[in-house]
C-alpha cells in the first residue's frame, strides 16, 4: 500500500492526534519556551523545516509504500515511561524530549524500517525542536573565561581571575549566562546539522561538519569575549560595556556562521539525483498490510491511552488562585524569630509554603516546600537558585554528611569584599540529598509509587563570619536542631482544582 492511500493516512491521523492529547502539557509548555527565550526561537522552524525536506524528496514518497513493523514498539514504550517519569517529577525538557522521540518512533512503526531509515534526518532534526542545552551554561562560562585570560595573557594585559570575574587595570568584568555562548552554540548546531545534510553525501561528512559546527562557536565566543574586554580596555571603559556588547556578539556570530558555510564549501560533495524506482501496483486489499496495520495500531493506541491513565492518575497542585492553603501548619519553626528577607539571594518560585526567618543569632532561615506535581512551579527549575549569582560568587564548598542526611556548605563572597557562608539541602520524602538529578529521581518515584506527594529545600546562612569552621559548625548545629513545620494534603483540594 503506497503512502498516500486514505485507510493509511486515517489511522496515522488517528495516532497522531492520540500521541498529541498524551503529550498537550509537553507540547504547550514547548512553544511558550520557543515564544518568550531567543536562545529557543528557532524551535518554530524545526517542523517546517523537516517537511520541507520531504517535500524535497517527495518524488520518492509519493511512490514509496509501506510496511508496519513492530520494531520499534519498544523504543516507543522507553519513551512513554520517559514522558510519565517527567511528567511525575516536573522535568519539562525531559518530558519534551520524550514528545518528540515518541513521535518519531511512532512514524517509524507505521512507515517501516526502510522509509524511516531513507527519512531518517528529517525525522531527527525534530528533536532540535526541544529547548534543551542550558544545563551547559555554567560549563560554556568557565570554557569562555578560560579563553579570556588566555587570550589576555597573551597580549600582555594584567589580569586576575576570581571564577566568572575576570579583573584588569580597567575595570571589572563577569562571564554572565549572556556571555556563555548558549544562544550561538544551539543555533550553530541546528544550521550546522541541516548545512551538513544538504551539502554532503557521506556520513561521515556530515558527522566531522556538525562536530566543527559544535567546536567553532565555542572558540569564537572566547574570542568574542576577549574582544569585549580587549577594546574596554584600550578604550578607557567607554565602548563594549553597555547593551553595545551584546551587539558586537550577534555581528560577530553573523561572521562566524558564513565563515562556517565557506570553510563548509571546500569539501562540498556534488548531488546525485536517484530516479524514483518503479513501484508495483498493489492491489486494493492487501490482506499482508491489514493484518501488519492491525497489529501496529493494536499496540501503538493501548500504550498511549495507558500513558495517558497514568499521567491523569498522578495527583497535582494548582497552586494559582486558591483560596485555601494547600499545606497545615502544625509547629512553629522556631521561637523568638523575626520575618525577615533573604539577604543572600535564595530564591524558589510557586512554592505551596516559604519561612524566611532570622533568629537572635543572626542566622538566616529559609524553608520552601513543594507538591512533586504542581500545575505552577516546582522545586528544581532554573528560576529558583540557591543564592544570587549576580550579587555573590562561590569561592569554595564542601560536603557535608549528618545522620545520613547530606547537605552542602557553600561560601560566598560579593565584589565589595562581603563574606557569607550557607548550608542547605532538599528532602523529598524522607530522602536527603543536595543532588537536584537526584531530587528529581526521587520525586517522581515518590509521586508514581504513592509514597509522598511533597519536598522541600531547606536552607541557613550566616553572613560576616570569615573563619569557615566556625561558620560550618554554627550552621551545621542549626540546620540539624530545629523543628520544622509539619504537613499533609488539604483534603479540599482535589486534582486539577
Amino acid at each position: 500500500m503506497r503512502i498516500t492511500d486514505s485507510r493509511f493516512l486515517a489511522l496515522l491521523s488517528l495516532l497522531i492526534i492520540a500521541w498529541a492529547f498524551v503529550y498537550q502539557d509537553a507540547l504547550v509548555g514547548m512553544e511558550a519556551i520557543w515564544s518568550r527565550s531567543d536562545t529557543f526561537a528557532h524551535g518554530y522552524f524545526i517542523l517546517p523545516i523537516s517537511l520541507w525536506l520531504l517535500w524535497q524528496d517527495r518524488t520518492k514518497l509519493l511512490v514509496s509504500t509501506v510496511q508496519p513493523n513492530l520494531l520499534a514498539l519498544p523504543l516507543l514504550v522507553i519513551s512513554l515511561f520517559v514522558g510519565l517519569f517527567a511528567y511525575a517529577a516536573d522535568i519539562d525538557v525531559l518530558g519534551q524530549l520524550s514528545a518528540v522521540t515518541s513521535f518519531i518512533f511512532l512514524i517509524w512503526t507505521f512507515i517501516g524500517n526502510k522509509l524511516a531509515w531513507h527519512y531518517k534526518f528529517p525525522l531527527v532534526y525534530l528533536l532540535f525542536a526541544v529547548p534543551m542545552g542550558e544545563n551547559l551554561i555554567p560549563w560554556l562560562q568557565d570554557v569562555t573565561a578560560w579563553f579570556t585570560v588566555s587570550f589576555l595573557k597573551l597580549n600582555g594585559i594584567p589580569v586576575y581571575v576570581d571564577g566568572l570575574y575576570i579583573q584588569i587595570p580597567s575595570g571589572l568584568f563577569e562571564v554572565a549566562v549572556a556571555c556563555s555562548g548558549i544562544r550561538y552554540l544551539i543555533a550553530s548546531a541546528a544550521v550546522g546539522a541541516l548545512y551538513g545534510y544538504l551539502t554532503y553525501n557521506k556520513f561521515h561528512k556530515q558527522l566531522i561538519f556538525f562536530i566543527f559546527a559544535l567546536t567553532l562557536p565555542i572558540l569564537a565566543n572566547g574570542i568574542r569575549a576577549y574582544g569585549i574586554v580587549a577594546i574596554a580596555h584600550y578604550s578607557d571603559m567607554k565602548y563594549a560595556t553597555g547593551a553595545d556588547h551584546l551587539v558586537y556578539g550577534w555581528l560577530f556570530f553573523g561572521f562566524i556562521i558564513m565563515l562556517m558555510f565557506w570553510i563548509g564549501g571546500f569539501f562540498a560533495d556534488s548531488k546525485k539525483v536517484d530516479a524514483p524506482k518503479a513501484s508495483k501496483v498493489i492491489p486494493h486489499t492487501s490482506p499482508r498490510f491489514s493484518t501488519s496495520l492491525s497489529i501496529v495500531v493494536g499496540w501503538t493506541l493501548p500504550l498511549l491511552g495507558i500513558a495517558f491513565y497514568l499521567m491523569q492518575s498522578i495527583p497535582s497542585v494548582d497552586v494559582v488562585g486558591s483560596d485555601k492553603p494547600p499545606l497545615k501548619q502544625t509547629v512553629l519553626l522556631s521561637e523568638n524569630t523575626v520575618i525577615n528577607n533573604s539577604t543572600w539571594g535564595v530564591h524558589f518560585t510557586h512554592a505551596l509554603h516559604q519561612n524566611f526567618e532570622i533568629d537572635s543569632a543572626g542566622i538566616e532561615v529559609f524553608r520552601a516546600i513543594y507538591a512533586n506535581k504542581q500545575k505552577t512551579g516546582e522545586m528544581i527549575s532554573w528560576e529558583n537558585n540557591t543564592h544570587d549569582h549576580d550579587a555573590w560568587t562561590m569561592v569554595a564548598s564542601k560536603r557535608l554528611s549528618f545522620d545520613q542526611k547530606p547537605s552542602l556548605l557553600v561560601h560566598l563572597r560579593s565584589t565589595r569584599g562581603a563574606v557569607r557562608s550557607y548550608l542547605y539541602h532538599y528532602k523529598v520524602g524522607d530522602f536527603y540529598t543536595v543532588n537536584e538529578n537526584k531530587a528529581k529521581l526521587m520525586q517522581a518515584w515518590n509521586s508514581l509509587s504513592r509514597q509522598s506527594d511533597f519536598s522541600e529545600v531547606r536552607a541557613v546562612s550566616l553572613v560576616g563570619e570569615i573563619d569557615l569552621m566556625v561558620a560550618e559548625k554554627k550552621l551545621t548545629e542549626k540546620l540539624y536542631s530545629f523543628n520544622f513545620i509539619t504537613y499533609s494534603f488539604n483534603d479540599s483540594l482535589e486534582k486539577g482544582q
